[in-house]
């Protein structure tokens, strides 16, 4: 039997790693404007954010981390290969239900921000590509354009054209 005090902690600590994220895609909702408007110094203002959160998030996951692993040892498995869903399995229905909730909201909360994430890293490859291409037009020499003289040469070469010009 797991005890009760594990359950709780592991549910508290997933709850609190769901606030977390949840203000990490709050920050990247912003970081879109951002990228958009492009104000690069929000931009960075809005990373060092995010650094510390992912900070608090490794945190959180050693803490969940030596939870597990105290519930492996009552289930009789090796910690790295417990999931959620074999705890919930081991767990009277009221525990089960606390631990899939959050679980889901957890999920559903890092599937949010892994599409604003993705959507923002779109948005930045798109603004580097036209960086790049307006780089490109104004450090490129303007292509000439050939003059021709009188007799139908292209000056500076003494070939003919292939256009006839007495027409």
């Amino acid at each position: 039997m797991i005890d009760v005090i594990w359950i709780d902690n592991l549910i508290k600590v997933l709850n609190y790693e769901n606030r977390l994220y949840g203000q990490l895609f709050t920050i990247a909702e912003g970081k879109t404007n951002r990228i958009i408007n492009n104000e690069i110094e929000d931009l960075q203002a809005a990373v060092g954010k995010e650094q510390r959160l992912f900070s608090e998030l490794n945190k959180l996951r050693d803490a969940r981390e030596q939870i597990i692993g105290q519930i492996s040892l009552k289930i009789g498995k090796a910690s790295s290969e417990v999931t959620v869903n074999d705890i919930i399995k081991e767990l009277p229905e009221n525990q089960a239900k606390r631990l899939s909730d959050v679980r889901d909201k957890l999920k559903a909360t890092v599937d949010k921000l892994k599409v604003k994430n993705d959507l923002n890293q779109k948005l930045l490859q798109n603004a580097l590509d036209y960086v790049d291409f307006s780089l490109n037009l104004l450090t490129e020499p303007a292509p000439q354009t050939p003059q021709y003289g009188r007799k139908g040469y292209e000056e500076g070469r003494k070939a003919r054209v292939v256009f006839d010009i007495k027409s």
